[in-house]
């Protein structure tokens, strides 16, 4: 605005110059209000529906958590806590699910499925005719598992996450209600290993290794051919079994040896 000690050209210079200069400042001036917050979960879920993030002709805000699938996530979760199975809600929506797999494995390969059995969706089951693999009622696999035939499952089996049975042509028997904990190795065959030829080119054996019900191989147990574990004993983890443990002993160590009997253990502090 002139004031009035401006010359008339000092007052036209104010006008024309004047709105140009008020749009300067206004782009300048930074925002009062918040920037909107970008929910990840909606981000990501456009992300995936169309690679760029946010959807033709809208932005990432727009979008609802109803684009999420959560079904993957859900059957990635069961693959590695089988335990949720057991849960009836759980076990109601991987019905159908579950049947698919089974079905799928049972197909492709000499598997033999009871009922209420669950399988990882990513497990690695081998099985030839005469090298089957059977899988009892109520069983569940993990995920990652490696299981080659033969080999047979009791009923109420679990067996936890990247375990690896390997049946040799003796086989794996594994009781009732056994616990198996994850990354546990049993091999059923052995190399043989003569100083006069390469390991290679030398047969193996095979013996067969048998764990019992009601027995519990903590994490990273190793069972080597020909071990029998009897029925109700424990395994501490980390242990390489190479010798046989009886009913209700409590073993540990590499090798294994037998450090009590589970019907007298009592529970340890780090003191005692």
């Amino acid at each position: 605005r002139a004031s009035p000690g401006m010359t008339m050209h000092a007052a036209a210079c104010v006008a024309l110059f004047a709105p140009v200069a008020k749009s300067r400042v206004e782009r300048a001036r930074p925002s009062r209000g918040r920037a909107p917050r970008r929910h990840p979960a909606r981000v990501a879920a456009t992300a995936d529906a169309g690679g760029g993030g946010i959807p033709e002709g809208g932005n990432a805000e727009s979008t609802t958590t109803s684009t999420i699938d959560y079904e993957p996530q859900k059957r990635h979760r069961m693959s590695w806590m089988h335990w949720l199975h057991d849960i009836p809600k759980h076990a109601a929506w991987a019905r159908a699910w579950q049947r698919h797999v089974q079905a799928t494995l049972s197909a492709l390969e000499t598997v033999r499925f009871g009922e209420e059995c669950f399988v990882a969706e990513n497990v690695h089951i081998f099985a030839e005719p005469g090298r089957d693999v059977a899988v009892g009622d109520g069983t569940h696999i993990g995920a990652d598992v490696f299981v080659h035939g033969p080999v047979t499952f009791g009923k109420n089996v679990a067996l936890n996450a990247r375990c690896h049975i390997d049946g040799g042509r003796a086989g794996v028997v594994i009781g009732d209600d056994t616990r198996i904990g994850p990354e546990c190795r049993l091999f059923a065959f052995n190399h043989s290993f003569a100083p006069d030829a390469l390991v290679r080119e030398q047969p193996t054996t095979s013996e067969g290794i048998v764990v019992g019900r009601d027995v519990w191989l903590g994490a990273s147990v190793c069972v080597t051919d020909g071990v029998r574990i009897g029925d109700h004993a424990v395994v501490g983890m980390g242990a390489v079994v190479t010798k046989d443990v009886p009913e209700w002993a409590v073993a540990a160590g590499n090798p294994a040896r037998v450090v009590g009997d589970r019907r007298t253990w009592k529970t340890r502090t780090k003191s005692s």
